[in-house]
């Protein structure tokens, strides 16, 4: 089991790289890749999300070893067998902020598993994708009422587990490695 990323501490690690890209999308297209293709490599992710890093550059190294930091939590999290994979998004300190990258997110996965070329069939999967997809994007006006903010945490739920959903029916590795001990 990995610990979750703090979304504040590495909010702003792709400024250096001169990319418009947030790391909340960033990491929304990490796990499209995942979920489209498990062996998905380091580089491949860092060509994406940072095209410019060098890293033989020192104002990179640092950044592009946090983004290593994030993809080997990353894959922890989603090899899990006890689901406890988490959005890199912001905490629920400010639900505009956290409903924007969420959106963020969500478009992010939807580039990942577009630019693994996914091919399927199966329509619960088809039908998750499409409602991420309608999650990438919604334009959330929200006023801070606990209703709101109750709705938005679902919303968020519904998709973390909708990747999870996604990634065992594309690569189903976790039922054979669930002990039902650790369930309890």
């Amino acid at each position: 089991m990995s610990n979750p990323i703090d979304f504040d501490s590495v909010q702003d690690i792709l400024f250096k790289f001169d990319t418009d890209e947030t790391i909340a999308s960033a990491h929304g297209l990490l796990c499209g890749l995942l979920c489209a293709n498990q062996e998905t490599e380091f580089h491949q992710w860092l060509s994406e999300v940072g095209p410019d890093a060098d890293k033989n550059n020192l104002n990179h190294q640092d950044n592009i070893q946090s983004l290593f930091d994030i993809y080997e939590n990353t894959r922890s999290q989603l090899s899990d067998p006890t689901l406890e994979f988490e959005l890199l998004i912001a905490d629920q300190s400010n639900m505009r902020i956290q409903a924007d990258t969420l959106v963020q997110w969500c478009n992010g996965f939807i580039s990942g598993l577009g630019l693994s070329k996914l091919s399927t069939k199966e329509e619960e999967v088809l039908e998750m994708i499409k409602d991420i997809s309608e999650v990438s994007k919604l334009d959330i006006e929200l006023s801070s009422s606990e209703d709101n903010a109750k709705d938005l945490l679902e919303i968020i739920e519904y998709v973390r587990i909708g990747v999870l959903f996604i990634l065992e029916s594309l690569q189903p590795i976790k039922q054979s490695f669930v002990n039902p001990e650790t369930l309890n």
